[in-house]
């Protein structure tokens, strides 16, 4: 990278992008943020200052974080791009996930951006490898960055090398996010869902199959998983918690009927089909699998236990590593 600290362009405002935008401008990196529209900036800018609101009355923030943030933060309109693409070091690509608006992105930041320029993509799920090959050059650079909602808050990012990603661009990406404080995850090659959503789907298919079957309802099942697993895997994964219960009884557990009684359905999910179908998407609309009364009191709600729980994570962290 050009110099100690990197200049970033986050290219997209939305839910995702002005808030790993947050992250490097308070942080004390110079940092572009970019949209199609002016509105949107606008609107990222209201976003942020709502994420800070909710940070000061946490004490996670003060004065000289906003004043940082304000500072090294930098809405410009993609239009604008190609003027600064030159001195950018990393791009967070964040846009909508649809082939053809990322490859005309790609194609313009490879023809603007100097070839040893990070380019990052948060895509959840998209095979950006393949649909980058023949648009953008110096492929080694290219490589996915995935950040979860809300990304200010959310310490785990899923690094996914492709199949041409250069092993200096993976460490340079994992140096850059150990600097604004998150916690990296290398995949060492692209595969459907990550890490992270690949096993949410499989935890889910499962659920929502129990619950479909009629063997448990919904808010039972939230309450097994809040009261055994969401309360240990902040200190221990599912890895660990095997190896401290002794591998030999959960594998006696899995042959002696679990495994063979799994749901295996490998296209769909009946019942999230089904939920789909009647308009039952979620926190947004009220109703998911569950029900919810106000979309924005719920959000910010989880926002501060997200807070509080990362709180609590970081103290076992230096606890784990010695340090006060």
């Amino acid at each position: 990278m050009a110099n100690d600290k990197p200049i970033i362009l986050v290219a997209g405002a939305g839910t995702m992008g002005n808030s790993i935008a947050h992250v490097f401008a308070a942080r004390g990196y110079t940092t572009y943020m970019s949209s199609r529209h002016q509105e949107t900036l606008d609107q990222a800018l209201g976003r942020i200052g709502e994420a800070v609101a909710v940070l000061r009355a946490e004490g996670m923030a003060d004065d000289a974080y906003e004043a940082a943030l304000h500072e090294n933060l930098h809405p410009i309109l993609t239009d604008e791009i190609p003027s600064i693409a030159p001195q950018l070091d990393v791009v967070f690509e964040t846009i909508i996930e649809n082939p053809d608006f990322k490859r005309e992105l790609y194609g313009m930041l490879s023809d603007n951006c100097r070839a040893d320029c990070i380019l990052a993509s948060n895509t959840s799920g998209m095979d950006v490898f393949s649909v980058c090959e023949g648009t953008v050059e110096h492929m080694e650079r290219l490589v996915i960055a995935h950040w979860f909602n809300p990304p200010h808050l959310m310490k785990l990012v899923e690094i996914v090398k492709g199949p041409k990603t250069s092993d200096d661009v993976v460490e340079r990406m994992r140096q850059l996010l150990v600097a604004v404080g998150r916690k990296p995850a290398v995949l060492n090659v692209f595969v459907p869902g990550f890490i992270v959503n690949r096993l949410a789907t499989v935890i889910n298919r499962e659920l929502y199959y129990m619950i479909d079957q009629g063997w448990i309802d919904a808010a039972d099942a939230e309450d097994a998983i809040k009261y055994t697993h969401g309360l240990r895997f902040g200190f221990e994964g599912p890895l660990e918690l095997w190896d401290f219960v002794g591998l030999n009884i959960p594998m006696t557990v899995a042959r002696g009927g679990v495994l063979a009684s799994l749901c295996n359905d490998t296209d769909t999910l009946p019942l999230g089909e089904k939920l789909v179908a009647e308009g039952k998407t979620g926190v947004r609309v009220g109703e998911g699998v569950l029900k919810y009364d106000d979309a924005g009191e719920y959000a910010a709600k989880r926002s501060r236990r997200v807070i509080q729980m990362t709180k609590v994570v970081e103290e076992w962290d230096r606890e784990d590593s010695g340090s006060k």
